[in-house]
């Protein structure tokens, strides 16, 4: 199990370094510079605002359908339909909801207009994450790996077309909006037909009212969870906008260090997706999860923290790099949200694994008590520190989420972790932040600096024997 899950992990890896990193730096960042911080912080804040409520598009479905999925993959002929009418029935709710509660905010028309665009990617998305869960179920995880990066690649071409092509077409929020709706239809297309040339498929069959009643039953645990998860890891981005004095100005400045932030989370968030399906199907036959958790442990933790640390200690080179206005905010916002991103990969983690176990209202529980700190401590913090208190909060809502996740997890299955590797990542941690501090008091404040603290996590992390170059070579035979 260990070699499906590190093979797939290794492709997934690699077309997202090639595409996420490209989209991220080549495209979102150039366009929030070509629109400038207020425009783009205009986007960003209604962007996040359209995720608050896409939990209606699924109400939980699509993660109870994977876990499904990987216990019996002989159900996908009997859901796929149901689960799809029940999809654009929750749509329309989702629709009449966001666009409702945008209205009685007081959103103007141009508002409006861009967050109805917005909900119907925020659809999209959701239907491709539909369909990706079903192939993920069914463990074909090159073909789930593809359509990851899909919609991406395929707005990397068409906004790379307006912003360099020499196109007539003048780039604006609502264009760059549309960009995605048409990636997101085409990676559809192609999902369903990778999809029906694997597992044979009735699209088109009658659906059972009984099932469709039972499936939302059943995945309004999952549901709950995702609204309270996306209530405090991207209420910030709403809250900055609404509570400070330039709000959208004020959102742009914090999307440039959310913008690292969110980047760098999506190597815990590949993780999740393929630790899932394995850790469900494993759990459901009563096999042994020691030995793959704990290689997950290392294997999350030694790059975050490798990533972080040097993120933290250098903040105002790496913003100076990607920007050249607001740096002194977003660098400081950056340190908190650095922090925060090493607890949301122990999130990803715990929080996966006590998924695959089923403790759903457990995890609603943790969440919901991280969702009222946050609220509370936006309230307080926002207003007085602005994009600093922003960052404050979520790196205390991440913290409080993802130590109440491992607590739990330890207190039912404590057996499970190494003590070893706990300690070992534990003085990894130590010793890292000291050589990165150390260095930066020998070569200055500077990239090569960070290039220099990046290179020593490599030598302590060898010294400390987390990985062996043996191990390496017998993992590398392995595959």
């Amino acid at each position: 199990m260990r070699k499906l899950f590190a093979t797939n992990l290794i492709f997934l890896l690699l077309l997202n370094v090639v595409v996420k990193p490209l989209w991220i730096f080549a495209i979102d960042r150039n366009v929030q510079i070509v629109l400038g911080a207020q425009e783009y912080g205009f986007y960003f804040a209604l962007f996040n605002f359209s995720l608050l409520f896409n939990f209606l598009l699924d109400l939980g479905i699509t993660n109870f359908n994977n876990r499904e999925i990987s216990y019996n993959p002989q159900l996908i002929s009997q859901q796929f339909t149901n689960v799809l009418v029940i999809k654009l029935m929750l749509a329309l709710v989702y629709f009449m909801v966001t666009l409702g509660i945008g209205v009685s905010l007081g959103f103007g028309k141009r508002h409006i207009v861009l967050l109805a665009v917005l909900t119907l990617n925020q659809f999209l998305a959701s239907l491709l994450l539909f369909i990706r869960s079903n192939l993920n179920g069914l463990h074909l995880f090159k073909a789930d790996s593809v359509l990851s990066v899909m919609d991406k690649a395929i707005v990397i071409v068409l906004v790379s077309l307006l912003l360099w092509g020499n196109l007539n077409t003048q780039l604006t929020v609502e264009v760059f909006a549309l960009s995605q709706t048409l990636a997101y239809v085409v990676a559809i297309f192609i999902a369903i037909w990778l999809l029906q040339g694997k597992y044979s498929i009735a699209i088109y069959r009658e659906f059972d009212r009984i099932t469709i009643v039972t499936l939302i039953k059943k995945g309004l645990p999952f549901a709950a969870l995702v609204l309270l998860m996306t209530l405090y890891s991207r209420l910030d981005t709403v809250m900055v906008e609404r509570l400070c004095p330039e709000g959208a100005v004020s959102a742009g400045i914090y999307a440039q260090a959310f913008r690292l932030f969110d980047a760098f989370n999506m190597y815990s968030y590949l993780f999740a997706a393929l630790m899932l399906p394995i850790f469900s199907r494993m759990m459901s036959n009563q096999e042994d999860i020691t030995e793959l958790f704990n290689f997950s442990f290392n294997l999350i933790l030694i790059p975050v923290v490798a990533v972080a640390v040097p993120a933290m200690i250098y903040n105002r080179p790496v913003m100076s790099v990607l920007y050249h206005e607001h740096i002194d905010v977003s660098s400081k916002a950056l340190v908190l949200l650095m922090g925060s991103f090493v607890f949301v990969a122990l999130s990803y983690l715990f929080g996966t694994a006590l998924t695959a176990k089923g403790k759903i209202w457990l995890l609603c529980r943790i969440s919901l008590g991280a969702v009222i700190v946050s609220l509370f401590s936006m309230l307080i913090l926002i207003p007085r520190f602005g994009v600093i208190g922003a960052a404050m909060a979520n790196l205390l809502a991440n913290a409080i989420a993802s130590l109440l996740q491992t607590f739990f997890f330890i207190r039912s299955q404590g057996s499970v972790i190494s003590k070893t590797s706990v300690l070992k990542i534990s003085l990894y941690i130590l010793i890292y932040s000291a050589f990165g501090l150390m260095i930066q008091y020998s070569v200055g404040n500077n990239l090569t600096g960070f290039i220099a603290t990046l290179a020593s996590s490599l030598l302590i992390v060898f010294g400390l024997r987390l990985f062996s170059f043996r191990a390496i070579i017998n993992f590398a035979r392995g595959i």
